[in-house]
């Protein structure tokens, strides 16, 4: 399995843009703004600058009568970076390009300037009297992707002028509420099902395990492993979640397994005192009444009329052991299975 991190996110795109470039050659040696579509586009795109949001940039920014492709801006609504896309195999290093920068350089009132044809870029960042060479030739076809990757990053990823509150965090947070939400409505769709579709007889017991098999479906065929007994997880992921009461769910990720196992402890314990710390119990409270700081990941639940904050900014180990330190809160009658899943 391929770890992936924002930078060999970068050069996927950057090996695709190659391809591209490659595919529609005829088109966009012909056509700079297919070029930017095509080539330009994905790669501000996977440095995280949204080309669709004005306040973050804006194309064909004129001022001065100068017209730069692109002015990007940073949260106060100042432009920071000007790039300016030319069509495919456009020579860079012509005289006219380079003063056409130095004029957007000045209007704008920025160092940072980017010329590109979508497979080379060139990054000028400090304009002097008699020396307009590029600080920096990026060529995605003949340089190491990854070092590409890596300057680009560096010197054009938007993190550096937008807050990460403001993107990444509230975007993350705003996943695992939806996260939460749906894996409720899927429970709730479950139990609604199996209530239609059950009819056990008079004072015939209910298999707990086979009402869950009815959820997932062939849940015979799956190898369960408890949850006392996961060790080794490094790059693995997993994919059901048997929870004390027998009932089975679909899961995909490590995180998963901590917010179902705290949703199911929750439901079956109305006593638990709040705050509650995480198995640890020095500084992270698990559940709380008042919502974390900016940044840290949570979910909510109602628990005894009252939201809850439930922390689950954890990596896939300690995801693990609080799944099987908050579980030890639900009742012992409740208990029918060891809490297990099931490891890709």
């Amino acid at each position: 399995m391929r770890f992936q991190s924002p930078l060999s996110n970068l050069c996927d795109v950057l090996i695709q843009i190659q391809d591209s470039a490659n595919l529609y050659e005829s088109t966009l040696t012909a056509n700079e703004a297919a070029t930017r579509a095509v080539l330009v586009d994905p790669v501000l795109r996977a440095l995280g600058w949204d080309t669709a949001n004005t306040n973050m940039v804006e194309v064909e920014k004129t001022l001065d009568q100068v017209r730069a492709d692109y002015a990007l801006y940073d949260n106060n609504s100042i432009p920071k970076i000007i790039v300016e896309a030319k069509s495919l195999g456009t020579d860079l290093n012509q005289k006219k390009l380079v003063m056409n920068l130095v004029n957007y350089a000045f209007s704008f009132g920025l160092n940072d300037v980017f010329l590109t044809d979508g497979l080379v870029w060139h990054h000028f960042d400090n304009f002097q009297p008699g020396y307009l060479e590029p600080r920096k030739v990026i060529d995605l076809v003949n340089n190491n992707p990854v070092e590409c990757a890596a300057y680009l990053v560096q010197h054009l990823d938007a993190a550096k002028f937008w807050p990460v509150e403001q993107t990444i965090d509230v975007l993350s947070q705003r996943i695992e509420e939806l996260e939460s939400a749906v894996s409720t409505m899927q429970q709730n769709l479950s139990s609604l099902l199996i209530t239609r579709t059950v009819q056990p007889a008079i004072d015939q017991p209910v298999s707990l395990l086979n009402i869950s098999d009815k959820i997932v479906g062939d849940s015979e065929d799956l190898v369960f492993m408890d949850l006392d007994d996961v060790d080794d997880i490094a790059g693995k992921k997993p994919s059901h979640l048997r929870l004390p009461d027998g009932s089975i769910l679909k899961i995909k990720s490590w995180k998963d397994i901590l917010r179902e196992s705290c949703k199911f402890t929750l439901a079956q314990n109305p006593s638990i005192p709040i705050p509650f710390p995480d198995r640890v119990g020095k500084k992270v409270l698990l559940f709380n009444d008042v919502r974390p700081a900016k940044g840290i990941s949570y979910i909510t639940e109602e628990y005894n009329g009252k939201t809850l904050y439930i922390y689950v900014n954890y990596d896939s180990y300690n995801c693990v052991a609080n799944s099987i330190f908050v579980l030890k809160q639900v009742p012992k009658a409740v208990f029918q299975f060891p809490p297990a899943i099931v490891i890709e």
